[in-house]
């Protein structure tokens, strides 16, 4: 079945839902993602085949240089073009691991998204996997998503949502009175313990590795992480058992980061975090499968989840352009 089209893995539902409001004009009016990220993008990302051998894929989605510009939302035809290049998307390809020390910087460094206002505004592309299963027969379809989401700290906010297939209802347009979005109130913690209690609340902690990247990714799908919080983010990373850092991860927009993966008991998940390499900012977040060839020399894996962060920042009003 489809993930619900708001978070890792498990996208965090919202239990209080207020009536959506339908935005299908507005939406057709927009142009194509246009935006602002912050690293340059790359020409093209590097893949392993089954072979041994290495091809190169386009970013599926390319970014501008403005940092923290916010960017344009994806039309339907824009998300349905998007959606047509996913079968050239296998799981990231990962670096030989390094320690923390290596990979992740001691500290974030500010960012020009790291500016006041009210809301925090997250801008996500999302690709699930849905499966269906017939019988004993089993079809997998991926889905696409756009969320465009706001938070006050008080728990009000905003959410809207584009997706391909369309499905009943392309696009939704909700409005949240404070106290009414999931999650604990104000922004994330920049404490050991108050981060740690925001993880547990997501993903506890006897999930293991992967659940800590799953919570992080959780949080900052709703909220803009400030320098503090960022460093309190990385802190986290640096201490958790379980974990394996890489150097010079890409992202589905072709940015470079540093990626942190946990793999689970059963070694066939793996969640990967892909985090900007001074700032400490969530760029992306992939979940995949892994299952042995039938030859039982290599693994072919499929992802089942893939949060790709436009931007993150803040802003005065939900009626963000």
């Amino acid at each position: 079945m489809t993930h619900p089209p708001s978070t890792p893995a498990q996208p965090p539902t919202r239990q209080r839902r207020r009536p959506a409001v339908r935005i299908t004009a507005a939406l057709s009016v927009l142009g194509l993602l246009t935006a602002a990220a912050l690293a340059p993008a790359c020409a093209a990302t590097g893949t392993p085949t089954t072979d041994g051998t290495h091809r190169q894929i386009t970013p599926l989605t390319r970014m501008s240089t403005a940092p923290c510009e916010i960017p344009a939302p994806l039309t339907s035809a824009g998300l349905r073009a998007l959606a047509a290049r996913t079968p050239e998307t296998p799981p990231t390809a990962l670096a030989a691991p390094q320690t923390a020390a290596d990979v992740l910087p001691p500290a974030a460094a500010g960012a020009s998204c790291d500016v006041p206002g009210r809301f925090s505004f997250v801008q996500i592309q999302q690709w699930a996997a849905d499966t269906r299963i017939d019988g004993e027969r089993a079809t997998s379809n991926v889905v696409v998503f756009q969320h465009r989401h706001w938070r006050a700290d008080n728990g009000s906010g905003r959410a809207i949502g584009l997706r391909h297939p369309p499905g009943p209802q392309p696009t939704t347009d909700e409005i949240y009175q404070p106290g009414t979005l999931d999650g604990t109130i104000g922004p994330i913690a920049v404490d050991s313990a108050g981060l740690r209690a925001q993880i547990t609340s997501i993903s506890p902690p006897f999930l293991g590795a992967p659940a800590v990247l799953h919570a992080i990714a959780g949080l900052t799908s709703w909220r803009t992480p400030d320098r503090d919080a960022r460093t309190a983010i990385l802190t986290l990373l640096s201490h958790t058992n379980g974990l394996t850092f890489h150097p010079a991860v890409r992202d589905r927009a072709g940015r470079t980061g540093a990626g942190v993966s946990a793999t689970g008991d059963d070694g066939t998940t793996r969640g990967l975090l892909i985090l900007h390499p001074s700032t400490g900012e969530v760029l992306a977040y992939e979940r995949a499968h892994f299952t042995p060839s039938k030859r039982g020399h290599t693994r072919t894996g499929d992802v089942e989840d893939y949060l790709l962060f436009s931007v993150h920042t803040r802003t005065s009003t939900t009626n963000t352009p």
